[in-house]
C-alpha cells in the first residue's frame, strides 16, 4: 500500500528486493545492518516501523538520524507513505497532522517521530540511521528508552575503524543478529 519515490524520480508502488526480503524475513527483535548504500534499507525499515505504527494501538516509534539534514529526507519517505495510502485504510492524524517529523495517530494512540536522539520516552520500535556517524552520547541515550521486549535497528555504512558501531559490529557477545550487504 506504501508508495516510494524510485531511482528513476518516478511514484511507485513499494516492492522488496532483495535484501529488503532478507532483512523482513528475520524475526530478531535486534538487527545491526552493515551496508553498503543504495540498497533500500533505511528506506524498507522506516515503512516496516510506519506500518506497525498505523496498525497497532499503543506504539511510540522512533527513527533516528545522524545529522540534522538526514531528519527531513528520512522523514519525508514517512510521509509521503502515509498521504498516498487509500483513503479508506488511512488511520486518522492527531488535529494539524502531527509536527513536521512526527505523525500521530489518536484513534488507536500510537505515533512515529524522527530526531538525533530520544530521552525521557519508551520507544517500543527504534531504527538508527547510519550509526556509525552519528555521537556516541546520542546512541546511548536513545537505546535506553527501548525495554527489553522492544525492537531495536541498527544500520549504517562503514566509518572506519574504533568508532562504537565498528565496536559494536565487531563484539561477540552482540545481541544482534548482523547483516552484512556489501557492493
Amino acid at each position: 500500500i506504501y508508495r516510494i519515490i524510485d531511482k528513476k524520480a518516478q511514484l511507485v508502488r513499494f516492492t522488496q528486493n532483495k535484501i529488503q526480503t532478507i532483512l523482513n524475513s528475520s524475526t530478531a527483535r535486534r538487527k545491526i545492518i552493515l551496508k553498503a548504500r543504495q540498497f533500500g534499507v533505511t528506506t524498507n525499515e522506516v515503512l516496516r516501523l510506519l506500518d506497525h505504527t498505523l496498525y497497532t494501538a499503543n506504539t511510540t516509534t522512533c527513527i533516528i538520524a545522524h545529522e540534522q539534514d538526514a531528519i527531513d529526507k528520512i522523514f519525508r519517505i514517512v510521509r509521503r507513505a502515509y498521504y498516498h495510502i487509500p483513503g479508506d485504510i488511512k488511520p486518522r492524524l492527531d488535529r494539524g497532522g502531527g509536527s513536521r517529523y512526527q505523525l500521530t495517530f489518536p484513534d488507536i494512540n500510537s505515533r512515529i517521530y524522527c530526531d538525533l536522539e530520544s530521552r525521557g520516552d519508551t520507544i517500543h520500535r527504534l531504527h538508527i540511521s547510519e550509526a556509525a556517524f552519528m555521537l556516541y552520547e546520542r546512541f546511548i541515550a536513545t537505546i535506553q528508552a527501548v525495554p527489553l521486549d522492544g525492537y531495536i535497528t541498527i544500520e549504517s555504512t562503514p566509518n572506519g575503524l574504533g568508532n562504537f558501531f565498528y565496536e559494536l559490529w565487531n563484539t561477540d557477545a552482540s545481541t544482534y543478529e548482523r547483516f552484512f550487504f556489501p557492493w
